[in-house]
């Protein structure tokens, strides 16, 4: 179980990845549970390539700040989820527009065999009862794609939900450059399943985690 100085480290690493890798411009969120605790760690509204250690702070899942009500109600509705990111990845967005989603096709879109929802709602997530709407959407899956907005992406930890958001985002970069050449096609629920335990494992997401943070050097 990690100590509340490891989720805030862990956290701006978070941060510090999606902002490096495209996936965040200046509006992205990432936040986790304080394992045992009706709680969580945030951050504030600022860019998530400038969030510091002090900036990080914990809050109840039933008080209201800013641009934390999917993150709550996700963490009040799934208590197998540790953390949530909220990122803006430009290919997941473009896959959005033309009412497409992501399908496991390739190693690292087998995690999302679940499937990925479509949130058709335009505008920004404010509020309890939108947070509410937004974690119904998502259901048991890893990640929801917002419509021309966004991307939500739920992990059983920070290292899980950060490693997620590059995966979809991988995927979503294969499906466009992909449709000028055809159909991709989709692997059974049943064998992406089983892929699913297969890759992501401890040891492989420590590994992909370890390589993300050396980049950004953290």
């Amino acid at each position: 179980m990690p100590s509340l100085d490891q989720l805030k480290q862990d956290l701006l690493a978070v941060c510090r990845i999606v902002a490096a890798e495209g996936m965040a411009d200046a509006f992205a969120h990432v936040s986790a549970r304080v394992p045992g605790t009706d709680t969580m760690v945030f951050m504030p509204g600022k860019s998530p390539a400038l969030v510091d250690y002090s900036d990080v702070f914990v809050v109840d899942l039933d008080k209201p700040v800013p641009q934390s009500s999917a993150h709550q109600s996700i963490y009040r509705m799934r208590p197998d989820v540790g953390a949530v990111v909220h990122a803006h990845p430009p290919r997941a967005i473009t896959l959005s527009l033309i009412g497409q989603t992501i399908r496991p096709v390739h190693n690292n879109s087998v995690m999302f065999w679940q499937g990925v929802p479509l949130y058709e709602t335009p505008g920004r997530v404010g509020g309890r009862e939108r947070g509410d709407e937004i974690g119904r959407a998502l259901g048991p899956c890893r990640a929801l794609l917002q419509r021309g907005h966004g991307v939500i992406v739920a992990g059983e930890a920070l290292r899980e939900a950060c490693l997620l958001t590059l995966y979809l985002e991988e995927t979503a970069r294969m499906l466009l450059e992909l449709a000028p050449l055809g159909q991709a096609k989709e692997m059974p629920r049943e064998v992406a399943a089983q892929l699913s335990r297969d890759f992501f494992t401890e040891s492989s997401n420590q590994r992909a985690w370890e390589h993300f943070k050396r980049k950004v050097g953290v």
